[in-house]
This record gives C-alpha cells, sequence and structure tokens, in this order.
C-alpha cells in the first residue's frame, strides 16, 4: 500500500461533490446540512444529549468534506456547558483536498464562519492522526485516515454518539462490514446512540448482533427512511476528570502535559527543582523540529503523529520559524530516505526531493524552547525551587514530598516528567533511561538559507548560526557544563556537514552550551500510566512463554512522559496531549499499537521474554 493516502476523484455539480470510486454523493442536493441536522444530529438526540454533560464524544465514519463536524459543532457552541468539552472522532480513507472541501462548503454560508476555521487548520494528507483544538469553543476534532476496521480497532475511546456517513452499504461494503460493528460496540458508551441515513438489512442485522435497538424514522428529503439506534447496556455514569494534577518538571515535556490539561479546565501545578524555565536541554536557546519518518512500523505512527502535531502545536503559540530543513542522506540511510522519497508519507508541500540524494522538510525549523514553554505553562500554577524527593499514595490521591519529608502538595495525580531526575521516584525506577550529554554552539557565521542536517546540524539564529550537537554516554545526572574538546567536535562536524559554513566562523566568538538528554535503549519515548513493577511482573508470569500481557496492573493516578532523547521539542505536543486524554478518560489520539511501543510497561515485558 502506498505511504500517502488516495485522494478521490471527484465528478461536480456545482458545489456538489460526487466520488466516482463509489458513485454516490457527498450530501444530499436538497440541502446538505439540513440533512446532517436531521439524520445525525436529530438521529442522535442532539442537543439534548450532551447539554448536562461536562465531555461528549461522537465518533463519525465518513468525514468528507466535515459537513456534520461543522453542523454538531454550531449546535454544541449554542448548548454546552461553559467548561464542557466536545471530542469529534472522523474516520476517512479518502481525505479531500482543501481547496474541493472549500468548494463543497462554499454554498453553507449560515455556517461560513465555522467553515472557514475548520479550512484553516484542514488536515495534512497522511497517514497520522491528527487532533486540532478549537480552544474558543471547547472541541477537539481528531481526524484519522485510512479504512473504518483498522481504524477502529486500535481506537481507545468512549463514544456517546455515532454518525455512520459512509458511501451505501452496496458501493462501500468495507466501512459497513460486521468487524465495523463489532468494534462500534466495543468503543460504545453503555447509553450510546448512533444514527445512520441507511436502513439496509445487512446494517439492522449488524446492529442487533452487537447489543443495539434499532428503529426507523422518515427520511431525509427524497431519502424514505433512516434508523436510530441505542446501545442497549445499562448506562454507566463515566468518571470524572481529576480536579488537580501534578507535574514534577517544566522541561518541554512537562510543560506540554500543563497545556494540555489546562486547556481541559483541570488545576494544574508544576513543580520545578530549579530557580527558572530552560536548567535542562529545554534551556537551549534553539531547537530543530523536523520529522523522523520511518518506513513501517507501530513508531512510524508515533513519530509522524508527532511531527505533525508539533508544527502545529508551535504555529498555534507563534514560537517556530519554519525556515524548511534540508536532510542530506547519510551512507547508511541514504537507501532508506530514497525509499520515503519515491514513496513519500507526507504530500509534497511537506517533504520533497533535492539533488543528491538529499530531502526538503518544508514546514520544519527552529523552536525558541524557552519561548514555547513560557506560553505553554501560561495556565498553569508554577512552583520554582520546588524539588520533589518523593510521592506517596493517600486516599484516592498524592502526597509530593520535599527532600526534608515535608508535604508540598496533594493531587488526584502526579505526571514524572522530569527527564534525568526520571528514575529518582521509588516507581519509576525500573525504567532504563539513558543519559548523554550535548553541546551547542552559536555566534556569528554564513547563514544557510535552510536549516540544514546529516548526523549533525546548523541553522540560521540571530544573524548568525546555531549548530551541533555532541552525543555522549554519561552516568551522572549532575548539569555538564561545555568544553572546548566539544566545541572542536562540533566544527569537525560542520565542515564536513558544510565546509562553506564552517570556513566563516571563528571559534573564538561562538557560544557554547552543554546539557544532558534522557533517552531509552530502544530510542523510543515513555509515555503513560506508571504500571506497579512487583504486581505486574506477578501478573504476568507467563508472558515469558508468549502469553499476551494483562493491561491493569498500573500505579492509579500516576503517569510518566520521558525518554524523549534528542526530539524532545517534536515529541512533546502530542505525548502530553496523550496523557492528558489519559488522565481525563478521552478519547487518544495514537492507535493501540503505537501506544503501546512507548508505554512504560514494555520494559517489563521485554525482562520477562529474556527469563
Amino acid at each position: 500500500m502506498p505511504r500517502l493516502p488516495p485522494e478521490p476523484a471527484l465528478q461536480w455539480n456545482d458545489s456538489a461533490p460526487r466520488t466516482l470510486a463509489f458513485d454516490d454523493v457527498y450530501f444530499s442536493r436538497d440541502g446538505g446540512l439540513a440533512e446532517s441536522e436531521t439524520v445525525f444530529l436529530g438521529g442522535c438526540g442532539l442537543p439534548d444529549a450532551w447539554r448536562a454533560r461536562e465531555q461528549f464524544t461522537i465518533c463519525e465514519l465518513g468525514f468528507g468534506c466535515g459537513l456534520n463536524v461543522i453542523a454538531a459543532w454550531r449546535a454544541w457552541k449554542d448548548t454546552h456547558k461553559p467548561h464542557a468539552v466536545l471530542h469529534i472522532c472522523s474516520i476517512e480513507a479518502f481525505p479531500l483536498a482543501r481547496e474541493d472541501a472549500a468548494r463543497a462548503l462554499a454554498p453553507f454560508a449560515e455556517v461560513g464562519e465555522i467553515a472557514a476555521k475548520l479550512l484553516a487548520r484542514w488536515p495534512v494528507r497522511a497517514y497520522a492522526p491528527q487532533r486540532l483544538w478549537f480552544e474558543e469553543d471547547r472541541l477537539a476534532l481528531t481526524l484519522f485516515t485510512g479504512e473504518a476496521e483498522t481504524i477502529l480497532a486500535g481506537m481507545q475511546a468512549r463514544v456517546d454518539a455515532w454518525f455512520l456517513d459512509g458511501f451505501a452499504p452496496a458501493r462501500n461494503p468495507t466501512m459497513w462490514s460486521a468487524e465495523v460493528f463489532r468494534q462500534i460496540a466495543r468503543l460504545s458508551a453503555s447509553d450510546a446512540r448512533l444514527a445512520t441515513y441507511s436502513v439496509a438489512g445487512g446494517v439492522r442485522r449488524d446492529l442487533a448482533a452487537n447489543g443495539f435497538t434499532f428503529e426507523k424514522k422518515p427520511g431525509f428529503a427524497a431519502k424514505r427512511e433512516r434508523l436510530e439506534a441505542r446501545n442497549a447496556a445499562r448506562a454507566v455514569a463515566p468518571a470524572p476528570a481529576p480536579k488537580r494534577v501534578a507535574i514534577i518538571g517544566a522541561g518541554i515535556a512537562g510543560a506540554a502535559c500543563a497545556q494540555a490539561l489546562s486547556r481541559r479546565g483541570v488545576e494544574t501545578v508544576v513543580l520545578e527543582a530549579a530557580r527558572e524555565l530552560g536548567a535542562g536541554a529545554s534551556g537551549n536557546p534553539a531547537g530543530l523540529i523536523m520529522p523522523r519518518l520511518d518506513r513501517g512500523g507501530a513508531l512510524s505512527e508515533v513519530f509522524l503523529t508527532s511531527y505533525l502535531a508539533a508544527v502545529a502545536a508551535y504555529e498555534d503559540l507563534g514560537v517556530i520559524d519554519s525556515c524548511g530543513v534540508e536532510e542530506r542522506g547519510e551512507q547508511r540511510r541514504a537507501g532508506a530516505l530514497t525509499d520515503l522519497l519515491a514513496d513519500p508519507p507526507l504530500p509534497p508541500d511537506w517533504f520533497s526531493a533535492l539533488a543528491d540524494r538529499a530531502a526538503l522538510h518544508a514546514r520544519a525549523g527552529l523552536v525558541r524552547p524557552r519561548e514555547a514553554i513560557t506560553a505553554m505553562l501560561s495556565n498553569a500554577r508554577v512552583l520554582f525551587e520546588a524539588p520533589v524527593a518523593a510521592i506517596e499514595r493517600a486516599g484516592e490521591g498524592w502526597l509530593l514530598r520535599a527532600p526534608d519529608g515535608c508535604v508540598m502538595l496533594k493531587a488526584a495525580a502526579v505526571v514524572l516528567a522530569c527527564g534525568a531526575a526520571l528514575t529518582q521516584f521509588a516507581p519509576a525506577r525500573f525504567l532504563p533511561i539513558e543519559l548523554s550529554r550535548g553541546q551547542i554552539e552559536w555566534g556569528p557565521g554564513a547563514a544557510p538559507a535552510h536549516a540544514l542536517t546529516r548526523s549533525s546540524y546548523v541553522l540560521s539564529f540571530d544573524g548568525g548560526v546555531l549548530f551541533g550537537a555532541t552525543f555522549d554516554k554519561v552516568n551522572s545526572a549532575e548539569a555538564p557544563t561545555a568544553d572546548a574538546s566539544s566545541r572542536a567536535r562540533n566544527l569537525r562536524a560542520l565542515a564536513q556537514l558544510a565546509p562553506e559554513i564552517a570556513a566563516s566562523i571563528d571559534p573564538n566568538k561562538l557560544n557554547s552550551r552543554a546539557a544532558l538528554r534522557a533517552a531509552t535503549p530502544d530510542r523510543a519515548p515513555i509515555a503513560g500510566a506508571l504500571p506497579d513493577a512487583e504486581v505486574w511482573l506477578r501478573a504476568n508470569a507467563d508472558v515469558a512463554h508468549g502469553a499476551v500481557p494483562i493491561v491493569s496492573a498500573s500505579i492509579p493516578g500516576v503517569y510518566v512522559v520521558g525518554g524523549l532523547g534528542a526530539r524532545g521539542l517534536t515529541l512533546a505536543p502530542l505525548l502530553g496531549e496523550e496523557i492528558a486524554a489519559e488522565i481525563c478518560g478521552e478519547p487518544q489520539v495514537l492507535s493501540a499499537k503505537a501506544r503501546a511501543a512507548i508505554a512504560p510497561a514494555r520494559f517489563l515485558q521485554r525482562a520477562l521474554k529474556r527469563r
């Protein structure tokens, strides 16, 4: 399968699109917006169903031009509780280009303002889930690209309302398969409602087989009938989100978690051992945002999704200079880069070929970490010179103790985001954190048009250049200092990468900074609920013999995000969102396989298999 999702072949009748592949229309010519409101909002009892809710989740099969989303969005704006959050998850196998969506939405002037907001944030055509936050309306839209069966099987969510709006079952049977309905049942809240324009016999049989009761209702316009369905299970109230979360560490990982929790209205307290922001690697004057593009595997989703999330997040904050990054192929990776360019995972305006086996990442660029962290922490309470020595269970919450044993804070949940200090906490000591020292240099020099990278990197910075960085494994978590030998190595690496830039630099006019990075042996980050290692190992003893591990042996209310290595700026926005969604019981962005690839428990599973 190609790495880039296919665009649909369209036939236009004025502004109404028809897909040639399925010979079907995207919405009724008798009034697409009215159809959405009648069939889907009315069919799921909206907006009444969400009026008293703090959180509500819709899942839609068939995003199309976004008209159903816009209809729900308009109703939500007028009727939701002040601090409530609406999640809309939507699946699309053939994503429309922004220009085509704009043409299709143009006739609906009554929702033109909302349509403009959506089009301004239109998702990138890529096999990577993308969450778009519209904070002023307390709405999060998550777009999944791919086949419905595959996407649903990897989703983790509690869905309150389903919009089944794929092309007709007779023309697009894979979106209406029995497995799709099994996954719908798995993901449904106990009182979930479902609406669709289709009354096909197979749809009704699969709904009944998966615990839904249904009723035929008058259809919209020329359509004679439609279906409304309910999950027949007894209603169970969702668990409330925690009122206060403590985050240990005010680097980029902790700041991203704080931003994600704050936008949900959760009181967030960040405790930082240093006197000010930027004591660790997040204190570098600038950092590079660029993708790690893998040719396959669960981590390819993690890194591609992270890159798209990072660009969007830093653009929203106004802290990115999208100068572009020219990736020059290393000898050991030349074949991989050539393969990716021949079958790209991103569209040409994001990833394109250059001469001499190089590639341009046009939307990548420079971020100033302190500016980013300051913006992310704007709605959180930050306590400086507040080292935390231990966390202690206390009823339903956690006490955070200072080195002298005094209680500093009580919180419902704790996020460990303290980089090199992560394993000082007893529950996290099983995590195999590896430390490396990295030094960068900056000063006057001939600046490149784009940032350049091949093992090392160089970018334009403050009228000169910034370049580096060294990778030296260390065993101590003490803050490192810059030294002349590291500067010499950085200058040699720059001479190999860009000799013309190296020749323009006076080493005596350079500034240097060294910091620690925290990474993992598999070079993947760690994010998720922290397992109780002793209980997990005992409960999963059969994993050593090939059994599938259970997932329940976590420490209630303790989460970790770390091991980001040299990609902290790129990984943090997505991982912060994942942690916040997990804490608040909301839909996750990443698939189950991708989450397993970064879960803390993966190291316990590997330890058992080595026995």
